[in-house]
C-alpha cells in the first residue's frame, strides 16, 4: 500500500519566556483534492497491515528528524511513538529512531519520544523508555488523565513530560470535577518533577487554566496549527505577554475581592468566638445570623477531636435558625493541615488560618475552612462557601499549605 505521508510541525510555547521551545511532528497527507489533511485515519485503516503502518510511521519520523536539522537552536522536537511499535522490538533490537538521529547528527537531548495511546505492555514501554533515556532522549506521556493505564506507566517510570489535552475536558457537563482533576494532575506533575504540556488550547480561558495547573508549555490553535516548517521562536512572545498581563489583572482583582470578603468574615468570626466563650452550644448562637457563605461551624479540642456537634444555620421552608448534627462527635481532624498548622503556630491565640479550597461532599459546594483558637484548649472551625470561585470563570489554585490571615489581636 503506497501512501505519501509527511510531517508538519505544531509549535510548543514556553509560558515563562513566551518563546517557542519545541515542535510536535504530526503526520500529514494530501486528500483527493490536494488539500493537506491529518494522516491519523491512515494509521487506523484496517486494510493497512501493521508492517505497512510501521513503515509509514518511521518514514514520517525520519522526515521530521531530517527537517529538524534546520530548526532554530535550543528548540526540541517531539515524535509520537505508538505502543504497537514498541512491542514489535525485541529487547536487543536497535532503536530505529535513535539510529535516524545518529545518522542525521541530531542531538539526543533535543528530542522527546512521546508515547501515544493507551494500552501496551508496561514492561516493554518501561524498557524502551529506559533505553532512550540512557541515550539522553526525554520521554513524554500523551493524553495524560484519559485513563488509569497512565497511572501504571507513572508507577513503572516517571516521564520527563506529561501532556494533557484540553479537548478531553472541553464539553464537560460537570466542570468542577474536571477542574479538580486538572488541578490534581498539575500538582502531581510538580511533585514528580515532570514538566506539563497543555495541548489543544484554543481560548484565553483554557490558557489561564493551564497557568493554574502548573503548566510549563502550551500547544494549540490559540497560537497556531501545524505548518510545513518551523515558526520563528519569538513569533508569539507578545501574545503570551498580553495573556499573562490579562491573567495577572484577573487574579489581582479576584484576590482583592477574596481578601475583602475574608476581612468581613474575620469580624464575624471574632463575634462568633465571643458568643461561644460566653455560653455553650446552639443556645449561644440563637441571636447570631452568620454571613450567607458560612456553611457550618464546630469545635475541636487541641488534639483534634470534635467535641461539639456541627452547627448549621438554615433558612428554608422548615424555618430559620441553627441546627445541630451530633453524628460527628468524636471525629478526629488532627491530620488536616488547617488544624495542625494552627496548633503548631507560635501565635496560636491570635492567628486565623484558611485552608486550600476543596469540594464539600455533603453539599457539593466548593468551600474552604477557617480555623482559629477558641481558647487555650479548644479550636473553632468554620466551613465557608467559596463564592468567588463559583461565580468566576477563573479561580486561582491555592497551595496545599494554608494561607495566614491577619492577626486577630
Amino acid at each position: 500500500m503506497q501512501q505519501s505521508v509527511f510531517p508538519w510541525f505544531q509549535p510548543i510555547v514556553e509560558i515563562a519566556t513566551g518563546r517557542i521551545a519545541g515542535y510536535e511532528a504530526l503526520a500529514r497527507q494530501k486528500d483527493a483534492s490536494g488539500q493537506v489533511v491529518s494522516a491519523g485515519m491512515l494509521f487506523q485503516d484496517p486494510f493497512c497491515s501493521s508492517d505497512e503502518r510501521r513503515a509509514l510511521d518511521r518514514a514520517v519520523r525520519n522526515q521530521a528528524l531530517e527537517a529538524f536539522t534546520g530548526a532554530p537552536d535550543h528548540t526540541f522536537l517531539t515524535l509520537n511513538l505508538s505502543p504497537e511499535w514498541i512491542e514489535s522490538l525485541a529487547p536487543t533490537d536497535p532503536l530505529p529512531t535513535l539510529s535516524m538521529m545518529d545518522r542525521l547528527g541530531v542531538d539526543h537531548g533535543r528530542v522527546v519520544i512521546e508515547i501515544t495511546e493507551q494500552g501496551g505492555d508496561i514492561a516493554c514501554i518501561n524498557r524502551l523508555a529506559q533505553r532512550y533515556r540512557g541515550e539522553g532522549v526525554r520521554i513524554a506521556l500523551d493524553d495524560f488523565g484519559s485513563g488509569f493505564q497512565h497511572l501504571d506507566r507513572l508507577l513503572a517510570f516517571t516521564p520527563d513530560l506529561l501532556k494533557v489535552d484540553m479537548r478531553m475536558f472541553r464539553n464537560s457537563a460537570t466542570g468542577h470535577q474536571e477542574s479538580a482533576l486538572l488541578h490534581a494532575i498539575g500538582d502531581m506533575a510538580s511533585r514528580l518533577g515532570c514538566k506539563l504540556i497543555f495541548e489543544g488550547v484554543e481560548t484565553a480561558d483554557e490558557f489561564f487554566i493551564a497557568l493554574q495547573c502548573n503548566a510549563s508549555y502550551v500547544q494549540g490553535y490559540i497560537f497556531g496549527q501545524a505548518v510545513e516548517g518551523f515558526v520563528e521562536v519569538d513569533r508569539y512572545r507578545a501574545q503570551v505577554d498580553a495573556l499573562l498581563q490579562q491573567y495577572l489583572e484577573l487574579m489581582v482583582e479576584q484576590s482583592a475581592r477574596r481578601q475583602w470578603h475574608l476581612e468581613g468574615l474575620q469580624g464575624q468570626l471574632l463575634a462568633l468566638r465571643e458568643l461561644l466563650l460566653a455560653a455553650d452550644g446552639a443556645e449561644a448562637l440563637q441571636q447570631y445570623v452568620p454571613d450567607p457563605a458560612v456553611l457550618r461551624c464546630f469545635v475541636c479540642d487541641r488534639q483534634g477531636v470534635q467535641i461539639s456537634p456541627n452547627y448549621e444555620y438554615v433558612n428554608d421552608h422548615s424555618g430559620e435558625g441553627w441546627r445541630e448534627d451530633y453524628s460527628v462527635l468524636g471525629h478526629n481532624w488532627s491530620w488536616r493541615p488547617w488544624f495542625y498548622q494552627l496548633v503548631a503556630s507560635s501565635d496560636y491565640d491570635r492567628r486565623m488560618l484558611r485552608s486550600a479550597p476543596y469540594m464539600d461532599i455533603s453539599g457539593g459546594q466548593r468551600c474552604f475552612t477557617l480555623t482559629l483558637a477558641l481558647d487555650q484548649h479548644r479550636v473553632l472551625l468554620v466551613d465557608v462557601q467559596d463564592q468567588l470561585a463559583t461565580g468566576d470563570s477563573v479561580s486561582p489554585q491555592t497551595s496545599f499549605h494554608s494561607d495566614l490571615m491577619p492577626d486577630l489581636s
